[in-house]
Protein backbone atom coordinates (compact mmCIF):
# COMPACT_ATOMS: atom_id res chain seq x y z
CA UNK A 1 0.00 0.00 0.00
CA UNK A 2 1.20 3.48 -0.88
CA UNK A 3 -0.10 6.52 0.97
CA UNK A 4 0.48 10.01 -0.43
CA UNK A 5 -0.56 13.14 1.44
CA UNK A 6 -1.91 16.19 -0.40
CA UNK A 7 -1.24 14.59 -3.76
CA UNK A 8 -2.43 16.84 -6.64
CA UNK A 9 -5.15 15.18 -8.70
CA UNK A 10 -3.75 17.13 -11.65
CA UNK A 11 -0.92 14.55 -11.73
CA UNK A 12 -3.36 11.68 -12.16
CA UNK A 13 -6.62 12.79 -13.82
CA UNK A 14 -7.01 12.89 -17.60
CA UNK A 15 -7.89 16.60 -17.61
CA UNK A 16 -4.66 17.41 -15.73
CA UNK A 17 -6.59 19.69 -13.38
CA UNK A 18 -7.76 19.44 -9.78
CA UNK A 19 -6.37 20.21 -6.35
CA UNK A 20 -4.71 18.09 -3.65
CA UNK A 21 -6.14 14.80 -2.42
CA UNK A 22 -5.84 14.94 1.36
CA UNK A 23 -4.95 11.24 1.63
CA UNK A 24 -4.35 9.31 -1.59
CA UNK A 25 -4.04 5.55 -1.14
CA UNK A 26 -2.99 3.03 -3.79
CA UNK A 27 -4.21 -0.31 -2.44
CA UNK A 28 -2.86 -3.54 -3.91
CA UNK A 29 -5.23 -6.12 -2.43
CA UNK A 30 -8.68 -6.59 -0.96
CA UNK A 31 -7.05 -7.04 2.43
CA UNK A 32 -5.39 -3.62 2.19
CA UNK A 33 -8.68 -2.05 1.20
CA UNK A 34 -10.48 -3.65 4.13
CA UNK A 35 -7.78 -2.40 6.52
CA UNK A 36 -8.54 1.23 5.68
CA UNK A 37 -10.58 2.96 8.38
CA UNK A 38 -12.58 4.79 5.71
CA UNK A 39 -12.88 5.05 1.94
CA UNK A 40 -14.35 8.37 0.88
CA UNK A 41 -13.70 8.18 -2.86
CA UNK A 42 -12.52 5.59 -5.41
CA UNK A 43 -11.19 7.29 -8.52
CA UNK A 44 -10.29 4.49 -10.91
CA UNK A 45 -7.95 5.98 -13.48
CA UNK A 46 -9.31 9.52 -13.14
CA UNK A 47 -10.44 9.48 -16.75
CA UNK A 48 -13.85 11.11 -16.29
CA UNK A 49 -13.29 12.88 -12.99
CA UNK A 50 -13.46 16.56 -12.05
CA UNK A 51 -12.31 17.75 -8.62
CA UNK A 52 -12.17 21.42 -7.55
CA UNK A 53 -8.92 23.35 -7.38
CA UNK A 54 -9.24 23.26 -3.58
CA UNK A 55 -8.96 19.48 -3.70
CA UNK A 56 -10.70 16.65 -1.86
CA UNK A 57 -10.84 15.89 1.83
CA UNK A 58 -10.68 12.41 3.28
CA UNK A 59 -9.27 9.20 1.81
CA UNK A 60 -9.22 8.74 -1.95
CA UNK A 61 -8.36 5.26 -3.22
CA UNK A 62 -6.98 3.85 -6.45
CA UNK A 63 -6.82 0.08 -7.03
CA UNK A 64 -3.48 -1.49 -7.96
CA UNK A 65 -1.50 -4.70 -7.56
CA UNK A 66 -3.63 -7.86 -7.40
CA UNK A 67 -6.71 -5.72 -8.00
CA UNK A 68 -5.55 -5.43 -11.61
CA UNK A 69 -5.24 -9.16 -12.28
CA UNK A 70 -6.98 -11.20 -14.98
CA UNK A 71 -7.73 -14.91 -14.65
CA UNK A 72 -9.65 -17.49 -16.67
CA UNK A 73 -12.50 -18.86 -14.54
CA UNK A 74 -14.12 -21.26 -16.96
CA UNK A 75 -14.16 -22.43 -20.57
CA UNK A 76 -16.97 -24.12 -22.49
CA UNK A 77 -16.54 -24.46 -26.22
CA UNK A 78 -15.83 -21.01 -27.60
CA UNK A 79 -17.13 -19.28 -24.46
CA UNK A 80 -14.60 -18.19 -21.85
CA UNK A 81 -15.31 -16.52 -18.50
CA UNK A 82 -12.72 -14.07 -17.23
CA UNK A 83 -12.42 -12.54 -13.77
CA UNK A 84 -10.98 -9.04 -14.13
CA UNK A 85 -9.72 -6.89 -11.28
CA UNK A 86 -11.59 -3.64 -10.74
CA UNK A 87 -8.40 -1.60 -11.09
CA UNK A 88 -7.33 -2.99 -14.47
CA UNK A 89 -7.19 -0.48 -17.30
CA UNK A 90 -9.62 -1.27 -20.11
CA UNK A 91 -6.86 -0.86 -22.68
CA UNK A 92 -4.64 -3.37 -20.84
CA UNK A 93 -7.53 -5.85 -20.62
CA UNK A 94 -8.01 -5.71 -24.39
CA UNK A 95 -4.28 -6.24 -24.92
CA UNK A 96 -4.31 -9.33 -22.68
CA UNK A 97 -7.39 -10.68 -24.42
CA UNK A 98 -5.67 -10.30 -27.77
CA UNK A 99 -2.79 -12.44 -26.50
CA UNK A 100 -5.30 -15.05 -25.30
CA UNK A 101 -7.09 -15.04 -28.65
CA UNK A 102 -10.30 -13.77 -27.08
CA UNK A 103 -12.95 -11.30 -28.17
CA UNK A 104 -16.30 -10.11 -26.96
CA UNK A 105 -15.30 -6.84 -25.31
CA UNK A 106 -14.89 -4.64 -28.34
CA UNK A 107 -17.27 -2.19 -26.70
CA UNK A 108 -14.37 -1.05 -24.48
CA UNK A 109 -12.07 -0.12 -27.37
CA UNK A 110 -10.98 3.47 -26.90
CA UNK A 111 -12.77 3.77 -23.55
CA UNK A 112 -10.32 5.16 -20.98
CA UNK A 113 -10.47 4.15 -17.35
CA UNK A 114 -10.68 0.90 -15.42
CA UNK A 115 -12.93 -2.13 -15.20
CA UNK A 116 -14.53 -0.85 -12.00
CA UNK A 117 -15.39 2.43 -13.66
CA UNK A 118 -16.64 0.66 -16.78
CA UNK A 119 -19.11 -1.36 -14.72
CA UNK A 120 -20.14 1.63 -12.60
CA UNK A 121 -21.16 3.65 -15.65
CA UNK A 122 -22.04 0.80 -18.03
CA UNK A 123 -19.32 2.01 -20.36
CA UNK A 124 -19.59 1.51 -24.06
CA UNK A 125 -19.29 2.86 -27.57
CA UNK A 126 -21.06 2.39 -30.87
CA UNK A 127 -19.85 -1.22 -30.62
CA UNK A 128 -22.01 -1.95 -27.56
CA UNK A 129 -22.04 -1.73 -23.77
CA UNK A 130 -20.34 -3.77 -21.07
CA UNK A 131 -23.77 -4.80 -19.73
CA UNK A 132 -24.01 -7.27 -22.61
CA UNK A 133 -21.03 -9.33 -21.44
CA UNK A 134 -21.11 -8.77 -17.67
CA UNK A 135 -21.93 -11.85 -15.62
CA UNK A 136 -21.30 -10.62 -12.06
CA UNK A 137 -19.44 -8.08 -9.95
CA UNK A 138 -17.65 -8.66 -6.66
CA UNK A 139 -17.50 -6.13 -3.85
CA UNK A 140 -15.10 -5.20 -1.10
CA UNK A 141 -16.82 -7.25 1.61
CA UNK A 142 -17.48 -10.42 -0.37
CA UNK A 143 -20.69 -9.23 -2.02
CA UNK A 144 -21.55 -10.80 -5.35
CA UNK A 145 -24.11 -9.17 -7.62
CA UNK A 146 -25.15 -10.96 -10.77
CA UNK A 147 -25.95 -9.04 -13.94
CA UNK A 148 -29.63 -9.71 -13.23
CA UNK A 149 -29.28 -7.87 -9.91
CA UNK A 150 -28.16 -4.67 -11.63
CA UNK A 151 -30.64 -2.32 -13.33
CA UNK A 152 -28.09 -1.32 -15.96
CA UNK A 153 -29.04 1.16 -18.67
CA UNK A 154 -27.36 3.77 -20.86
CA UNK A 155 -24.34 5.06 -18.88
CA UNK A 156 -25.70 3.72 -15.58
CA UNK A 157 -24.33 0.59 -13.93
CA UNK A 158 -27.00 0.32 -11.27
CA UNK A 159 -24.52 -0.42 -8.46
CA UNK A 160 -25.61 0.23 -4.86
CA UNK A 161 -24.28 3.48 -3.42
CA UNK A 162 -20.77 3.02 -2.02
CA UNK A 163 -20.21 -0.34 -3.75
CA UNK A 164 -16.52 -0.85 -4.56
CA UNK A 165 -15.94 -3.13 -7.56
CA UNK A 166 -12.91 -5.28 -6.75
CA UNK A 167 -13.54 -7.69 -9.66
CA UNK A 168 -15.95 -8.43 -12.48
CA UNK A 169 -16.77 -11.69 -14.25
CA UNK A 170 -17.09 -11.25 -18.00
CA UNK A 171 -18.29 -13.48 -20.83
CA UNK A 172 -15.76 -13.60 -23.65
CA UNK A 173 -15.48 -15.72 -26.78
CA UNK A 174 -13.03 -17.32 -29.18
CA UNK A 175 -15.51 -17.02 -32.05
CA UNK A 176 -15.55 -14.12 -34.48
CA UNK A 177 -12.40 -12.53 -33.05
CA UNK A 178 -11.06 -11.43 -36.42
CA UNK A 179 -14.32 -9.73 -37.34
CA UNK A 180 -14.44 -7.91 -34.01
CA UNK A 181 -10.87 -6.66 -34.37
CA UNK A 182 -11.69 -5.28 -37.80
CA UNK A 183 -14.65 -3.39 -36.31
CA UNK A 184 -12.44 -2.11 -33.48
CA UNK A 185 -9.84 -0.84 -35.95
CA UNK A 186 -12.52 0.99 -37.94
CA UNK A 187 -14.01 2.44 -34.74
CA UNK A 188 -10.64 3.71 -33.51
CA UNK A 189 -9.86 5.33 -36.86
CA UNK A 190 -13.21 7.14 -36.80
CA UNK A 191 -12.58 8.20 -33.20
CA UNK A 192 -9.16 9.59 -34.10
CA UNK A 193 -10.65 11.56 -37.00
CA UNK A 194 -13.51 13.11 -35.03
CA UNK A 195 -12.24 13.56 -31.45
CA UNK A 196 -9.48 15.80 -30.00
CA UNK A 197 -7.32 12.96 -28.71
CA UNK A 198 -4.16 15.08 -28.73
CA UNK A 199 -5.30 17.24 -25.79
CA UNK A 200 -6.17 16.37 -22.16
CA UNK A 201 -9.90 15.72 -21.77
CA UNK A 202 -12.31 13.34 -20.04
CA UNK A 203 -13.85 12.10 -23.27
CA UNK A 204 -17.55 12.83 -23.69
CA UNK A 205 -18.75 15.32 -21.08
CA UNK A 206 -22.50 14.69 -21.50
CA UNK A 207 -24.62 11.68 -22.33
CA UNK A 208 -26.43 11.73 -25.63
CA UNK A 209 -30.11 12.61 -25.08
CA UNK A 210 -32.69 10.25 -26.62
CA UNK A 211 -32.75 10.60 -30.38
CA UNK A 212 -30.01 13.20 -30.55
CA UNK A 213 -26.34 13.89 -29.83
CA UNK A 214 -24.97 16.14 -27.12
CA UNK A 215 -22.17 17.27 -29.42
CA UNK A 216 -24.62 18.31 -32.13
CA UNK A 217 -26.69 20.34 -29.67
CA UNK A 218 -23.64 22.13 -28.28
CA UNK A 219 -22.26 22.84 -31.74
CA UNK A 220 -25.64 24.17 -32.94
CA UNK A 221 -25.39 26.81 -30.18
CA UNK A 222 -22.17 28.11 -31.74
CA UNK A 223 -20.00 26.92 -28.85
CA UNK A 224 -17.30 24.98 -30.69
CA UNK A 225 -14.01 26.58 -29.69
CA UNK A 226 -15.58 28.61 -26.84
CA UNK A 227 -12.85 29.20 -24.28
CA UNK A 228 -12.49 30.15 -20.64
CA UNK A 229 -8.96 30.47 -19.29
CA UNK A 230 -6.98 27.41 -20.32
CA UNK A 231 -10.03 25.25 -21.05
CA UNK A 232 -12.07 25.12 -24.22
CA UNK A 233 -15.08 23.41 -25.73
CA UNK A 234 -13.25 21.57 -28.47
CA UNK A 235 -13.32 23.03 -31.97
CA UNK A 236 -13.22 19.43 -33.24
CA UNK A 237 -16.09 17.90 -31.21
CA UNK A 238 -18.63 19.87 -29.19
CA UNK A 239 -19.01 17.22 -26.47
CA UNK A 240 -15.32 17.40 -25.51
CA UNK A 241 -13.81 19.98 -23.19
CA UNK A 242 -10.04 20.16 -23.50
CA UNK A 243 -7.16 21.56 -21.50
CA UNK A 244 -5.28 23.84 -23.88
CA UNK A 245 -2.53 24.32 -21.29
CA UNK A 246 -2.65 25.75 -17.81
CA UNK A 247 -6.36 25.16 -17.30
CA UNK A 248 -7.85 25.04 -13.82
CA UNK A 249 -10.72 22.89 -12.63
CA UNK A 250 -12.76 26.10 -12.40
CA UNK A 251 -12.05 26.77 -16.10
CA UNK A 252 -13.30 23.31 -17.02
CA UNK A 253 -16.41 23.71 -14.87
CA UNK A 254 -17.16 27.06 -16.51
CA UNK A 255 -17.09 25.36 -19.92
CA UNK A 256 -19.39 22.60 -18.63
CA UNK A 257 -21.88 25.07 -17.22
CA UNK A 258 -21.77 27.26 -20.33
CA UNK A 259 -22.55 24.30 -22.58
CA UNK A 260 -25.28 23.02 -20.27
CA UNK A 261 -26.94 26.39 -19.69
CA UNK A 262 -26.86 27.35 -23.38
CA UNK A 263 -28.32 24.05 -24.62
CA UNK A 264 -31.08 24.26 -21.99
CA UNK A 265 -31.89 27.84 -22.97
CA UNK A 266 -31.79 27.37 -26.75
CA UNK A 267 -33.14 23.82 -27.09
CA UNK A 268 -34.95 23.11 -23.83
CA UNK A 269 -32.79 20.01 -23.34
CA UNK A 270 -31.30 19.18 -19.93
CA UNK A 271 -28.06 17.37 -20.74
CA UNK A 272 -26.97 14.73 -18.24
CA UNK A 273 -23.22 14.76 -17.45
CA UNK A 274 -21.07 11.70 -17.95
CA UNK A 275 -18.25 13.36 -16.04
CA UNK A 276 -18.11 12.43 -12.35
CA UNK A 277 -17.83 15.59 -10.23
CA UNK A 278 -16.58 15.36 -6.65
CA UNK A 279 -15.83 17.84 -3.89
CA UNK A 280 -17.25 21.16 -2.79
CA UNK A 281 -18.16 23.72 -5.45
CA UNK A 282 -19.67 27.19 -5.08
CA UNK A 283 -23.44 27.30 -4.71
CA UNK A 284 -25.09 27.69 -8.08
CA UNK A 285 -22.16 26.14 -9.94
CA UNK A 286 -22.63 22.50 -9.00
CA UNK A 287 -24.79 20.46 -8.81
CA UNK A 288 -26.71 21.30 -11.95
CA UNK A 289 -30.32 22.46 -11.54
CA UNK A 290 -33.05 19.84 -11.76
Amino acid sequence: MRVLLNEPLAKHGFWRVGGPLERFVIAESVEELRALPAIDHVIGNGSNLLVPDAGLRGTTVRLGGALRDVMVLAESGDEVTLRVGGGLLNAVLLQRMEKLGLGGLGCLAGVPGTMGGAVAMNAGTALGEIAACLLAVHGLHGERLSRADLPMRYREGGLPEGFVVVAADLRCTRAGVGEERAKIAEHLLRRKATQPLDLPSCGSVFRNPPGDYAGRLIESCGLKGWRHGGASISDKHGNFIVNLGGATAADVMTCIRTAWDTVRREHGVHLIPEVHVLGEWPEGVWPLPE
